[in-house]
């Protein structure tokens, strides 16, 4: 509907964000955000958690999911779901669009992100670009370390890790010990003999 008013979407964005920072204003933020924030019985977002929520894009946990203080939520760019016993630990930045799975664990100040800043107009400056939107999906039961970085529009697979401090450039398949900068396979698991194997 907005879409067909740019006029309009404009205003109310204005009225709705600062006009150069990402946060919402105080008012949308008090009683804007419960009626967009959907939460899962039991799941609990920390006081002191940074919720950079916007009306047009969803934001939901799911049960007994936990959001930690100083984590920092934005879903400007697209939608940010995250499912059931799943932890967001302190410092964590989640840049939609994002989707989580089921029991994901974040360690403290890792990163993931679902945007690339465009930069090919050498002319420009690339602040002024504008932002480019690519979904990044973490399956199932994956353990993310503290520090690492997932960049825009890749799928980790399920029951993988991801070694603390790794940059993660690529697709890591199911059942997968990633680690470095670039991060590569350093273990996965073997079905028929049901051990970790070096690839």
């Amino acid at each position: 509907m907005l879409n067909d008013k740019p006029k309009l979407k404009k205003i109310l964005h204005y009225l709705m964000v600062h006009s150069y920072a990402t946060r919402p204003r105080l008012w949308f933020r008090i009683l804007g955000y419960p009626f967009i924030i959907k939460k899962g019985r039991g799941a609990i977002i920390k006081r002191k958690a940074r919720l950079d929520l916007i009306p047009t894009k969803k934001f939901q946990i799911g049960y007994r999911t936990i959001i930690e203080d100083y984590s920092i939520i934005n879903n400007g760019m697209g939608d940010i779901v995250i499912g059931d016993f799943s932890s967001v630990t302190s410092r964590v930045k989640l840049v939609g669009p994002v989707t989580l799975g089921n029991y994901v664990t974040i360690g403290s100040g890792a990163q993931i992100t679902g945007l690339t800043h465009n930069f090919m107009d050498v002319d420009r400056p690339i602040k002024l670009q504008g932002v480019t939107a690519d979904l990044t999906v973490v399956k199932d039961n994956v353990w993310i370390g503290g520090n690492s970085v997932i960049i825009q529009g890749l799928t980790i697979g399920t029951h993988c890790i991801i070694a603390s401090g790794s940059v993660v450039t690529k697709d890591v398949p199911d059942y997968s010990v990633v680690g470095g900068n670039p991060a590569r396979v350093l273990r996965q698991y073997n079905h028929q003999t049901k051990k970790w194997e070096r690839p």
